[in-house]
């Protein structure tokens, strides 16, 4: 027989409110003592019950007590099985990451689009990179994504000691990652807002003929923004000119053809998000593997306590003590409903909502003003979110389209037109836009027959 132990000995404090209660029961007990017997009878004091009924509870919250903190005698081995899945996902935090083409810009969307993935990747081991001028390990392979999901909001340009973008050397430093940690396989999720010709080459060099996988989350649009720095200032170029960060989709496209990776454009809704999951659960069959090390492991005891507690149960059981001890536990009880968490802010707050369909809620939590008019149109309220889209600059096709539709849901059909050919304007292979556009003339032509 192995050594005794407690599997969870923080269990054992709990006995501390049984000597109050019991203590409480004594002194209840004696001054009821005091009272005549032939009046106690006459108000249904019955001492030995009473007594009885201390007892029962006593034994029951130490049975209770002493199998909830694992009571250990043995120890087994079993083989050790392991999941090889393994992804770095690295982010780019050059200064381009502040244009506001996307609101409230793209480093903002970017943790979105993290965090998100984090919440996805529950099964095997990630790690988290940084990248501007230089590369910067954030976290090396780690199960624990919740701790990621802490990082990923402090991460900004302005933390990163280099200016610049170098993408390749950031690929560079999640391979070795995976490396060190005895991997020879793995995905890198890049999410980025440019890879110029240069780091195209390298990466290309790097990953060919290789069993690392590169996928490719663009974030930005190719008509793009200026740079708003978080002093408030636009970023300017030598000359004095304001530098419009534009996103390049063709080289990212291009490359992950090359390496035979993936690539997926940032989108409003978790369509990219889901691409990137589902290829990770894709090859979550072939990640698990036995290896050739054996665990010891503490057999936990206690479960054979639970089977004594039925006696005492029962017999509570019989004199109702039982319903009166539930009472205590009712107002511990919650709802699943979304909880605000102090760990995120209010938009980050309202995306996990918006991710749960609460388009309501979402809605009044949302500051981001964009996001705040999707949350309104999905919830419906098309007249607010009219009001609120339209107090955005109209400055990129995406908010003009999304502005439309709330014109078209809200019956306003030649508003939603004008905006509809704006945005055809700007792209004119926007096949959601046409088909939109192509419904309201019809509507328009029923109501003036």
């Amino acid at each position: 027989m192995s050594e005794f132990v407690f599997l969870t000995p923080w269990w054992l404090t709990a006995l501390f409110p049984l000597a109050l209660l019991l203590g409480w029961f004594t002194l209840r007990a004696k001054r009821h003592s005091l009272i005549a017997p032939h009046l106690a009878k006459a108000m249904g004091l019955n001492a030995k019950k009473h007594n009885a009924a201390i007892v029962i509870i006593g034994i029951s919250w130490l049975i209770a007590v002493l199998a909830l903190a694992g009571p250990s005698f043995e120890s087994q081995t079993r083989p050790s099985y392991s999941n090889s899945n393994a992804r770095v996902l690295v982010m780019d935090m050059s200064l381009s990451m502040y244009a506001t083409d996307i609101k409230p810009n793209r480093l903002t969307q970017a943790r979105y689009k993290a965090l998100d993935l984090l919440t996805q990747w529950q099964e095997g081991s990630t790690g988290l990179v940084a990248y501007a001028g230089d590369a910067y390990t954030v976290s090396p392979l780690t199960t624990d994504t919740a701790t990621l999901s802490n990082l990923v909001p402090n991460l900004s340009p302005d933390i990163m000691p280099y200016p610049g973008a170098d993408a390749a050397r950031a690929v560079q430093l999640a391979i070795d990652i995976m490396k060190n940690a005895g991997l020879a396989q793995g995905d890198i999720v890049l999410l980025t807002d440019d890879i110029d010709s240069q780091e195209q080459a390298q990466i290309e060099t790097q990953l060919t003929n290789t069993r690392w996988k590169l996928v490719i989350l663009g974030i930005g649009t190719q008509a793009g923004a200026p740079i708003t720095l978080s002093d408030g200032s636009l970023l300017k170029n030598a000359q004095g000119q304001t530098v419009v960060a534009k996103t390049n989709f063709a080289n990212m496209q291009s490359l992950a053809q090359t390496i035979n990776g993936l690539f997926t454009p940032i989108s409003l809704d978790n369509s990219d998000v889901a691409m990137i999951a589902k290829l990770d659960q894709n090859e979550q069959p072939h990640s698990t593997t036995k290896s050739q090390q054996r665990v010891k492991e503490r057999v936990n005891n206690g479960y054979w306590l639970v089977l004594i507690l039925i006696i005492p149960c029962l017999l509570l059981f019989r004199r109702g003590v039982i319903f009166s001890l539930l009472l205590l536990f009712i107002p511990t009880l919650h709802s699943n409903s979304v909880q605000a968490s102090p760990w995120l802010n209010s938009n980050q707050q309202a995306k996990k909502a918006f991710d749960a369909k609460e388009y309501q809620a979402a809605s009044e939590q949302f500051t981001d003003l964009e996001w705040k008019g999707i949350a309104q149109y999905q919830a419906g309220e098309y007249h607010a979110a009219v009001e609120t889209l339209s107090q955005l600059p109209q400055d990129s096709a995406r908010v003009q389209y999304n502005l439309a539709n709330a014109y078209a849901q809200n019956g306003e059909l030649e508003k939603a037109q004008t905006l509809y050919e704006e945005v055809l304007k700007r792209d004119p292979n926007h096949k959601d836009a046409q088909h939109n556009l192509e419904i309201v003339k019809k509507a328009q032509q029923q109501q003036q027959q």
